[in-house]
């Protein structure tokens, strides 16, 4: 997983730093404590004309190497990419913080979840937040995670992390080929108890689905029920209508529609929820 530049700055090679420093108009020091930093790279991250200008001036195989590592949770190693996915060096939003290992720090991620483009096109990172606390919390806690550290940013990148675990199996396929499904052809009004707690306010959606996990016998049901565990659909609240009963649908993610390939995990992410977490 990616993480915070803030705070940890002194871990990434400081060459390969100067580029992601010089396109902010940032300095960045070992005298600055770890809000300093944060408030100095998200006020700067602010100040540019917005990260369409700034993708716009990509050329076409840069933009292709800074998508693919989206669709890779937001990190690739050199020896486990394919080659035309490694045009990284000019891309702002990306930094080598250990040779041959490349990511789009937290705090780039956590901007460019506030951009319309990459909700509409369905990426996982930009979705989470969009969620309701207790629905995040209810997803973490089915996942399995005891989450009790920091708040609401940091639910949103532990919910992230896991999905990336939860999701490799898949190798990014599932039976479910829509981008997009109403909740209600799935599981309709009234004809399940679990999901009808949900739709009447009693339960969060997350919390249904834990419940219907241990229910359901239909084995195309728990495949979708697991499609929405590891993140590849994701609940999206529609626009509501007057005088109608809210309504929800499940949005297919890119991440999930998009195979995993990283092998190598490091010691710092199976640690990351320790007190010196890099988080």
């Amino acid at each position: 997983m990616p993480f915070s530049i803030s705070g940890n700055f002194k871990i990434c090679e400081r060459t390969n730093l100067r580029n992601f420093e010089k396109h902010l108009g940032i300095i960045l020091s070992e005298n600055q404590t770890q809000l300093q930093q944060h408030l100095m790279i998200r006020r700067a991250l602010q100040n540019l004309s917005g990260s369409v200008s700034v993708l716009s001036g990509l050329s076409r195989q840069e933009l292709l190497s800074f998508i693919f590592i989206l669709t890779q949770f937001g990190d690739i190693i050199r020896s486990e990419t394919p080659p035309e996915y490694l045009q990284l060096e000019s891309i702002p939003y990306v930094i080598e913080w250990s040779k041959g290992h490349y990511m789009i720090p937290m705090e780039i991620l956590e901007h460019l979840a506030h951009e319309r483009i990459f909700k509409d096109q369905g990426y996982l990172f930009a979705l989470i937040p969009a969620l309701s606390i207790k629905e995040k919390k209810s997803w973490i806690r089915w996942i399995g995670v005891d989450f009790e550290k920091g708040g609401d940013r940091d639910l949103n990148f532990e919910i992230y992390s896991q999905c990336r675990v939860l999701q490799k199996p898949f190798l990014g396929k599932s039976l479910v080929q829509e981008s997009e499904i109403r909740l209600e052809q799935i599981w309709p009004r009234g004809k399940n108890e679990y999901i009808d707690w949900f739709y009447k306010g009693l339960s969060t959606f997350y919390y249904s689905m834990e419940e219907m996990s241990r229910k359901e016998k239909d084995p195309f049901l728990l495949h979708v029920i697991e499609l929405i565990k590891s993140g590849k659909f994701i609940l999206k609240r529609l626009p509501d209508t007057y005088g109608k009963e809210s309504s929800y649908s499940l949005v297919g993610t890119v991440e999930g529609n998009t195979p995993q390939l990283r092998e190598t995990i490091f010691q710092w992410e199976v640690e990351r929820l320790r007190k010196d977490s890099l988080f």
